[in-house]
């Protein structure tokens, strides 16, 4: 096997509102700056790359882009496009009321494609380690019995490992792939500062402590955020210093695994991209829509009034579609195997991948990697469903019709045809 690694700057000037935490403040400074990374491996001339991006996702158009910018060098079926999923992040996604900036938009292509040509161009023979650890600064933020609002629920299903890829090189580590489950929503992203969030801050930790490059994969964390409490318990944005102290734990646990690993020659290297049609279920009700169609609020003129508008006139027309065209792909790795999915997973939809697939697949490990290729929204079981609370009632933020149906079943099939 053999290796290479780059990473490039997209920050944009500060002055747009920022894409995940709904506001109408412009942002005005970088706390943190936006960044592409992108690993490249190679087996015998079969190659894959695995880009990450900090923007809090992307549409499969622009994962096509990217694709087909890399051709030369990688076929599209083996690069996998994963985002950190930043609330502090510039638009990327046409939703939330918002209309991303295009020249935005080629600007992560071609820094894409640059980071790959300088990975493909550094390719060095490598050998990989593969290990675990764990941090705690996430919680589950499912709602109560009895309850419909985010909170700290401490009942509920976290993932708390952090799982670490280390490749070495000639001269040492080369690179650092790690996999942890949280909402990057530690800072509010209202505030006004462009940011990475933890993730980045844990990269930048590994980088300085292990001289390589890091990439962070995220989880499925549809319904787990970081747990920054008020006195009386309830979420809140945190404090610089909170931020970073959340990130440099990661970066702990992730140097602190890496220093223990053993690495070995692996051979291997496969890919598949299935097509999937996540299904629609029942929308909203006719008056709750009208309801939403006249809020003259701030979010209702800019975002759910012209969302509510959409639908009742697919009502008056041809109907609401019958599903949502995405897809899922399969990355393996040497000993691993990543299992894209196209948009916010929630943690008990990662475990089932795990639990059904990781065998079929024949590897010592599989990470679940939500928020890669597109961005179609949360994909709730249907128990959550059954429950309530944000994420089975947030489709309209995303530009959905109806909530999805089924989903569940959906993912963990797709999962298994990829294995196949």
């Amino acid at each position: 096997m053999r290796c290479g690694v780059a990473s490039g700057d997209i920050t944009p000037e500060p002055g747009m509102i920022l894409q995940g935490h709904w506001s109408t403040n412009a942002s005005h400074s970088v706390m943190y700056p936006i960044e592409v990374r992108a690993v490249v491996f190679d087996d015998d001339g079969t190659r894959s790359a695995v880009m990450t991006l900090d923007v809090i996702g992307v549409p499969l158009a622009l994962t096509q882009r990217i694709r087909a910018a890399l051709s030369d060098h990688i076929p599209a079926e083996s690069v996998m496009v994963a985002c950190s999923h930043t609330h502090c992040g510039p638009p990327v996604l046409p939703c939330l009321g918002m209309t991303p900036d295009a020249n935005y938009l080629q600007k992560i292509v071609d820094v894409s494609a640059q980071c790959v040509q300088e990975a493909v161009d550094g390719l060095e023979d490598v050998t990989i380690g593969l290990g675990c650890g764990s941090t705690d600064f996430n919680i589950s933020r499912r709602p109560l019995p009895g309850t419909d609002s985010m909170m700290a629920n401490y009942g509920m299903l976290v993932d708390r490992r952090v799982r670490v890829l280390r490749v070495d090189g000639s001269s040492g580590t080369l690179a650092v792939l790690f996999h942890y489950s949280c909402h990057p929503t530690t800072f509010n992203g209202s505030k006004g500062f462009l940011s990475y969030d933890y993730p980045g801050i844990a990269r930048a930790h590994i980088e300085r402590e292990l001289n390589c490059k890091a990439l962070y994969l995220a989880g499925c964390f549809g319904n787990i955020r970081p747990a920054i409490l008020t006195e009386d318990g309830g979420f809140t944005s945190a404090t610089k210093e909170q931020l970073d102290a959340c990130g440099d734990a990661l970066g702990r646990e992730v140097c602190r695994v890496s220093n223990w690993l053993q690495t070995r020659k692996v051979a291997g290297l496969s890919s598949k991209v299935l097509d999937v049609e996540m299904p629609y279920g029942e929308p909203m009700s006719r008056e709750q829509l009208q309801e939403w169609a006249a809020d003259e609020s701030d979010r209702g003129r800019l975002m759910t009034g012209p969302w509510a508008k959409s639908v009742l006139d697919l009502l008056d027309g041809d109907g609401i579609p019958e599903s949502r065209a995405t897809e899922m792909q399969r990355l393996n790795i040497g000993p691993i195997g990543l299992v894209s999915i196209p948009g916010e997973p929630v943690q008990e939809i990662g475990h089932a991948i795990e639990k059904d697939v990781r065998d079929l697949l024949g590897v010592e490990d599989l990470w679940p990697v939500g928020y890669a290729n597109d961005e179609i929204g949360y994909l709730c079981t249907e128990r959550q469903y059954d429950e309530g609370g944000y994420e089975p009632n947030a489709y309209p933020y995303y530009g959905d019709p109806a909530p999805y149906k089924d989903e569940e079943r959906v993912i963990l099939d797709a999962a298994k045809k990829l294995a196949e």
